[in-house]
């Protein structure tokens, strides 16, 4: 079993999960855009069975409910560690606080965040976010918020024309 300290034993399986996963790239098994797929296809399916639970915000605005979608329902993130600011009626800023299964297995595998957050996860929450409606879009800064060169990761979700 993996060991990283303060983590729950859900935790630790995530994080073997997702070392597991990125060795798979390592050992030159699959390509970043490979696992890319896979990832996606994981989150796309996801949605779609769940479109439902897009009702249960209703009352909020469409980057309100794709927040509330995407890192509590889809992810399961405390919102305590999801700390949102609306930046224009059309753009919300995430800092994200949450454990991370990826971060401690990059941390792990000496991989660079931005480099996997970028080409592997990126992807699957921008079709994510899409599933929710067409006119969203999901980014991240990658040059110096994001974990562990900050203690976050600055993410947005915002709606394009």
């Amino acid at each position: 079993m993996v060991k990283t300290k303060k983590s729950s034993v859900k935790e630790q399986k995530a994080i073997e999960e997702k070392v597991g996963f990125l060795k798979i790239y390592l050992e030159g098994k699959l390509s970043l855009q490979d696992l890319a797929d896979l990832n996606i296809k994981r989150r796309l399916s996801w949605i779609r069975k769940n479109k439902k639970i897009i009702n249960k915000y209703k009352d909020l605005s469409l980057l309100e409910t794709a927040h509330k979608v995407l890192y509590l329902e889809h992810m399961k993130i405390n919102p305590e560690y999801s700390i949102v600011k609306k930046l224009s009626p059309k753009k919300l800023r995430i800092k994200s606080y949450n454990f991370c299964p990826y971060l401690e297995a990059c941390k792990l595998l000496n991989l660079d965040t931005r480099i996997i957050c970028k080409e592997f996860g990126e992807p699957s929450i921008n079709l994510f976010v899409k599933e929710i409606h067409p006119s969203l879009k999901f980014s991240r800064t990658y040059k110096d918020k994001i974990r562990p060169c900050c203690d976050y990761c600055e993410e947005f979700i915002e709606l394009i024309d």
